[in-house]
C-alpha cells in the first residue's frame, strides 16, 4: 500500500504541533499539551485556525520527512522555477517553534517571490482568543497563555524577495509562547537565536542511547526510530507524565461520536510507554513516569483516577457545541470524564512496571526507597481485585468483571511478590503469591465461555471476544500453546461480523487484514493488530507475526506515524494522532522479535 501523507509531528517536552504538507501549523496547544488549542485546523478546518504560509508564485507540496535521527521536520513544495523548503523544530525544554524557510530559484530567470504568513486562532465561544499587532509582531492571547509570532528581519507579515537563478534565501519565522504577552515576547528573542545545529545535536545524542532491533530493513528501522521519537515527544518533561496523544476529539471511527480528549496521562498508557522506554534503554524516561505515577498514589495504596492532567490537576469534561470534526463529526470534547472511572489495572500497571524497571536497571536501592508505596499498592489489590470496573476500553455505561483488569491484578501481585524477595522483605512474598493464585484461579474459570470456546471480555453470558484477553499469555497465566488460548486466538482470527456485512452478529476480530479490539468494532485498531502479532511471536509463528506487523507499517502515514484506528481499505488514519500506545507496541514488538531470533 502506498503511504498517505497526513501531518508531521514536532514537540519540545511541554507541548507539540502538527504540521500539514502545505506548511500550515494545524494543531498547537500552549503552554501545555492539555491547554486549550491555539490552532486546530487539523480538527476543525472551518474555524480551527492555524499558522499559514502563502507563497507567490504558488507551489505544490512534494514531500515531508525528518532529518536523520532528529525531530526536525522538512517539508518541501515546488512551483515553476521555485522550491520552498521549511524546516520546523521545537528545541527541547524551550518555549518556541522555529520555522526556517528556504527559497531556491531552480529556474533560469530571475524570480520575485513573496512569502506571507498569517496566524489565526481557533474561533469558539467556549474559549475566545484575542489578537493584536505591535510593530512586526502579532500576539494571540487567551485565558491560559499568549503567543508572539514574528519573522526575523521582516517589517511585518510579508517578505518580498528577488532571487537570481540558483540563488537561495533564508527566512526565520518564530512562534514563542508564555503565560503572558511579556513572557511570550521574551521567549521570541530566545527563539530567534536558537540554533538548528544545536537542536540536531541534542536529538542525535538522544537517539544514540537506543537499543536497536536486529533488522536490515531501512523501513523497519525508520518505523522504530519514529516510534521512539513519538514516545519522547509525548513526555511532559517537568513532571514525567506521558500523554496518550497530543490531540482531542479527532474522530475515532467514521460517522461516530467516539471523539475523546487524549491529552492526559493514563496510568495504563504511561506504563506501556515506560515498558518500551526500559526495553529500548531509556531508563531515565521510564523512571520519570513511575515517579509521577507514585506521586498520585492515595494513602490507602490505590489510584482512583486512571488518567490525570500532565501537572496532576484539572481536566473536567465539557463540549464545544460550535466546533465539529473534519466531516462534521460531533461532539468535540475538552477534558475527559473517564478520569472518574474505576479501572482495576491501575495498581497492577505500576507494580508490574516497577518490577520490569528493576529487571532493566537492577537498582535495588530505588526499589527499597519505594517499598512503602509498593506494599500499600499490593495490599490495595488484595482488597479490591474482585470489584467490577469500567475496563480497559473505558465503557461509560456499565461496569463488569473484565478479564484484562483481573489479569493486571494478578500481574501486580506477582510483581510485588518478586520485588519483596529482591529486597529481603520475605514475609510479604508468600502472601502476595497466594493472592495472585486466587486471582488466576477465578479468572481462568469464570472468564472461559464453554459456548464460544474462548476467553471473552468479561465474566458472564453475552460477553464479546476482546483482544485484551491476550494478556493471559503476556503476563504468564497461560502458555501461548495452551489449548484454550489456541481456541481463543482461532476465534479472533475469523472475519469480523462488521467486515462480513453482518452488524449485530457474532464473529472474529479480523477486519480486512487489521485486527479490531472487540466484536462489532467499526474499524481495526493498531494496538490489537500488534498485540496479536506479539502473541504469534511467543507462539513461534513468526510468519503470521510479520504479516501483522506489515499491516501496521503499510497503513502508517508516509512518516511512519500512527493514529489509534486505521482503515486498511483506504489507509486513512482515525482517532487522535499520533497515538502513543500504537508506537510503544512497535518498539516492544521489534525488540521482542530480535530477542527471540537470538
Amino acid at each position: 500500500m502506498q503511504h498517505r501523507p497526513y501531518y508531521g509531528f514536532i514537540g519540545n517536552g511541554e507541548t507539540a504541533a502538527l504540521v500539514a504538507p502545505d506548511f500550515t501549523i494545524a494543531w498547537l496547544c500552549v503552554p501545555r499539551f492539555d491547554s486549550f488549542p491555539f490552532f486546530a485546523a487539523a480538527l476543525c478546518p472551518q474555524c480551527g485556525g492555524g499558522l499559514r504560509l502563502d507563497i507567490e508564485p504558488a507551489v505544490t507540496p512534494v514531500s515531508q520527512s525528518y532529518l536523520p535521527e532528529s525531530n526536525v521536520l522538512e517539508t518541501v513544495a515546488r512551483g515553476p522555477g521555485l522550491q520552498v523548503t521549511v524546516l520546523d523544530f521545537m528545541p527541547w525544554g524551550y518555549h518556541h517553534l522555529s520555522r526556517l524557510i528556504i527559497l531556491e530559484n531552480t529556474g533560469v530567470e530571475t524570480l520575485k517571490p513573496v512569502v506571507r504568513w498569517q496566524a489565526s486562532p481557533i474561533t469558539t465561544a467556549v474559549h475566545p482568543f484575542k489578537t493584536r499587532s505591535r510593530g512586526s509582531f502579532q500576539f494571540i492571547y487567551g485565558r491560559e497563555g499568549a503567543a508572539c509570532i514574528g519573522m526575523a528581519g521582516s517589517p511585518g507579515s510579508t517578505a518580498s524577495l528577488t532571487l537570481k537563478p540558483g540563488e537561495k534565501y533564508r527566512l526565520w519565522l518564530v512562534l514563542a509562547y508564555g503565560a503572558s504577552l511579556t513572557l511570550a515576547r521574551q521567549h521570541w528573542t530566545a527563539g530567534f537565536y536558537s540554533s538548528l545545529e544545536e537542536n540536531l545535536t541534542w536529538w542525535r545524542r538522544w537517539f544514540k542511547k537506543a537499543r536497536r532491533p536486529n533488522t536490515t530493513s531501512a523501513e523497519v528501522r525508520a518505523a522504530y526510530d519514529r516510534s521512539l521519537m513519538v514516545l519522547k515527544l509525548l513526555t511532559y518533561e517537568r513532571t514525567g507524565a506521558v500523554i496518550a496523544a497530543p490531540t482531542t476529539s479527532f474522530p475515532a471511527v467514521p460517522g461516530g461520536n467516539d471523539n475523546w480528549d487524549y491529552r492526559y496521562c493514563w496510568l495504563r498508557d504511561g506504563y506501556f510507554t515506560a515498558l518500551a522506554f526500559d526495553a529500548a534503554g531509556y531508563h531515565e524516561e521510564a523512571r520519570g513516569f513511575y515517579e509521577f505515577a507514585l506521586s498520585l498514589q492515595q494513602p490507602d495504596g490505590g489510584w482512583y483516577m486512571p488518567l490525570v492532567p500532565v501537572e496532576g490537576r484539572g481536566g473536567a469534561e465539557y463540549i464545544a457545541d460550535d466546533l465539529a470534526g473534519p466531516d462534521g463529526e460531533k461532539p468535540i470534547r475538552f477534558g475527559n470524564a473517564a478520569m472518574h472511572q474505576i479501572q482495576l489495572d491501575n495498581a497492577g500497571n505500576i507494580l508490574d512496571g516497577l518490577w520490569n524497571h528493576y529487571l532493566a536497571t537492577r537498582d535495588r536501592e530505588y526499589i527499597r526507597s519505594r517499598w512503602d508505596a509498593i506494599r500499600r499498592a499490593a495490599i490495595w489489590l488484595e482488597k479490591y481485585w474482585e470489584q467490577p470496573e469500567n475496563g480497559i476500553w473505558e465503557i461509560r455505561e456499565r461496569k463488569d468483571h473484565w478479564l484484562y483488569g483481573k489479569i493486571l491484578c494478578y500481574a501486580g501481585l506477582t510483581a510485588a511478590s518478586h520485588l519483596s524477595i529482591e529486597i529481603g522483605r520475605l514475609q510479604w512474598a508468600g502472601r502476595w503469591h497466594r493472592a495472585a493464585v486466587r486471582v488466576r484461579r477465578q479468572l481462568l474459570l469464570q472468564g472461559w465461555s464453554q459456548e464460544r470456546q474462548a476467553y471473552l471480555q468479561h465474566y458472564g453470558a453475552g460477553a464479546p471476544l476482546d483482544i485484551s484477553v491476550l494478556a493471559l499469555e503476556f503476563y504468564g497465566l497461560l502458555a501461548a500453546n495452551h489449548p484454550r488460548l489456541l481456541k481463543t486466538v482461532a476465534a479472533m482470527e475469523k472475519p469480523s461480523p462488521v467486515a462480513k456485512g453482518e452488524p449485530g452478529g457474532r464473529g472474529g476480530l479480523n477486519m480486512w487484514g487489521g485486527i479490531a479490539r472487540f466484536e462489532q468494532a467499526a474499524i481495526p485498531f493498531y494496538l490489537p493488530t500488534l498485540w496479536l502479532g506479539r502473541y504469534y511471536l511467543h507462539a513461534g509463528n513468526y510468519e503470521r507475526a510479520q504479516e501483522l506487523l506489515r499491516v501496521c507499517l503499510d497503513n502508517a502515514t508516509d512518516l511512519f506515524l500512527m493514529a489509534e484506528h486505521f482503515d486498511p481499505r483506504t489507509g486513512k488514519q482515525w482517532g487522535n494522532f499520533p497515538q502513543g500506545f500504537s508506537h510503544q507496541e512497535i518498539i516492544r514488538f521489534l525488540l521482542d522479535y530480535a530477542y527471540r531470533e537470538g
